[in-house]
């Protein structure tokens, strides 16, 4: 009897051990099906077609400035955008003296968006598993969520949303987890997920004070947790949401400290990524005397609408949830504020810049609400009572898969997106054709000129320096003394100066600052020596400025 025993209780956990391979596989499987996908959309864009979001290569930019820029320093990586993805790019791109690519071709950006793209599908897929769920579901709704093409797309193009939402996503689940079993080592995780997401994106900033008030309001009001005799009911849960506190929130507020610590110490500006000469604000001042972005500055009727719209698209998961939860009987719950709190935490965020004219408010802003809707839905799943509800979210990430198909056709809705469609199968954009130009003056420089030390401001010229053979001869704007370098060229061993046309609101480049009339009218210390199709302009340094600025 006693042999009979243990011999099914080795066959149970020889089951057990069987059914955890055959879940790692899955997630394994759910994971590499996605990279293998997004890295196959990314060569066939940025070596096929040539063609490359502009934000995505910049940030490729950045990390190569780190490493081969005339002035190679950490602090090339620069102050604006939070630096993660550029961090994660410069691994890749030790691989640049043996495969060139992945700089010119954006390659280290793809891989990066990849991996995250990746890992998000496989945490969503550990998720399901975690559980109980049915496999298939751990297979299908990540899959639903990162084949969705709205979603797809950033997992190649070298953002930051990949990562970011990889982070966001982790951190739901992690926080979720504690929810339940009110382990601590699931709450240290989720802090630290907040964390890298705030060196992504700064939409972790409202995102993680959302979770601070969700974490308040589980411990105050969803855990059960007696007090001891000798203390008061909210007293002894103040001081357990003191203690929560504690652990969730200094990983994220360290991380804000510690960034505007290195602006202010760097930069001179506590503020730089904020106010700064390169901002997203420094950049979208021409676009605000638009009717539509001028209607909702200090309105917060109209930019709240403008969200709202925008929001809608990515909304039926969250209704799914919310009809889930009012079948359950379980609408009225705490967790349900928790959940609205985590949606509408980033839109919030829009709103207030939409209303501050600081943000053109692009579709992408707002998708951040649809990962929070899926990382939410393993634990929504996991409270049903009749299995066959689990096809209402089922039903919606499908309905949103085909919003978000026909969202990315379409130019008005999704302007940034469409750019991909409109270089696709045989289409080409003027985007594309700016960059096959910028690769023609960077061969004409390094015919010309390979030992010449050009003054160039990175921010417009990034893609000229990334194509050029002789990157070094490039003095930029992470040079220690680039100002410097404007004020008197010739002081600082500069034989040519290339500047772009001046006028578009995205075209920001401080010698142009300094020297307002140089690109037309020239000045008496440099002489015009190529005109490439009128966009970019070579002049010669032939004397000193004398320390003088216009």
């Amino acid at each position: 009897m006693k042999l009979a025993i243990e011999v099914k209780g080795m066959q149970k956990n020889l089951h057990d051990i069987e059914i955890q391979r055959l879940d790692k596989k899955l997630i394994w499987l759910t994971g590499i099906t996605v990279f293998m996908l997004e890295c196959l959309a990314g060569y066939y864009y940025n070596v096929y077609v040539g063609y490359y979001h502009g934000d995505g290569i910049s940030r490729v930019a950045n990390a190569f400035y780190v490493l081969y820029s005339r002035d190679p320093h950490l602090g090339a990586i620069g102050f604006v955008w939070n630096p993660l993805p550029s961090m994660v790019d410069m691994i890749f791109l030790l691989l640049y003296p043996w495969i060139p690519a992945m700089a010119t071709k954006g390659i280290s950006g793809l891989l990066m968006s990849a991996i995250f793209a990746s890992l998000t599908a496989s945490v969503l897929a550990y998720a399901f598993i975690q559980r109980g769920l049915p496999r298939w579901s751990a297979v299908v709704f990540p899959l639903l969520f990162s084949l969705n093409p709205m979603i797809f797309l950033f997992g190649f193009n070298g953002l930051s949303d990949a990562p970011f939402i990889f982070f966001l996503i982790s951190s739901i689940v992690c926080f979720l987890n504690w929810l339940d079993n009110n382990r601590l080592g699931d709450l240290v995780t989720a802090s630290f997920a907040l964390a890298f997401s705030f060196w992504c994106r700064y939409e972790a900033v409202p995102f993680g004070f959302s979770m601070f008030l969700a974490c308040m309001i589980a411990t105050m009001f969803f855990h059960k947790n007696p007090p001891p005799p000798d203390e008061g009911p909210f007293r002894y849960k103040w001081s357990r949401t003191e203690g929560m506190l504690s652990v969730l929130a200094p990983p994220l507020c360290y991380s804000m400290i510690v960034w505007v610590l290195l602006n202010w110490i760097i930069m001179d500006n506590p503020l730089n990524f904020l106010n700064g000469e390169y901002t997203n604000t420094a950049q979208i001042e021409g676009h605000l005397s638009s009717p539509m972005y001028a209607s909702m500055v200090h309105n917060p009727i109209n930019a709240g609408y403008f969200a709202l719209k925008k929001i809608a698209v990515f909304s039926t998961p969250l209704i799914a949830i919310l009809i889930l939860r009012l079948f359950n009987r379980r609408l009225f719950k705490w967790d349900t504020l928790i959940l609205l709190g985590l949606f509408m935490s980033i839109p919030m965020l829009q709103i207030v810049m939409l209303m501050a004219g600081m943000t053109l408010g692009w579709l992408r802003y707002f998708m951040y609400v649809l990962p929070v809707s899926v990382a939410w839905l393993p634990y929504e799943l996991s409270k049903l009572k009749r299995k066959w509800q689990i096809m209402i979210p089922l039903a919606a990430m499908i309905v949103n898969y085909g919003i978000l198909s026909y969202a990315i056709t379409q130019p008005s809705i999704a302007p940034d997106e469409n750019t991909f469609l409109q270089n696709s199968f045989g289409k080409r954009s003027q985007t594309y054709y700016d960059w096959k130009h910028y690769i023609e003056v960077a061969e004409y420089l390094d015919k010309e000129y390979p030992q010449s030390i050009i003054l160039t401001d990175s921010f417009s010229a990034f893609f000229i320096i990334l194509q050029s053979h002789f990157p070094k001869r490039f003095y930029i704007t992470s040079d220690y003394y680039f100002k410097d370098a404007i004020a008197d060229p010739r002081k600082f061993g500069v034989n040519y100066i290339l500047i772009p046309k001046p006028g578009s609101e995205a075209v920001i480049s401080a010698i142009n600052n300094t020297y307002p009339n140089l690109f037309y009218h020239g000045v008496d210390w440099a002489e015009l020596v190529k005109d490439f199709g009128g966009n970019w302009r070579l002049y010669k340094v032939t004397k000193s400025t004398g320390g003088e600025v216009e």
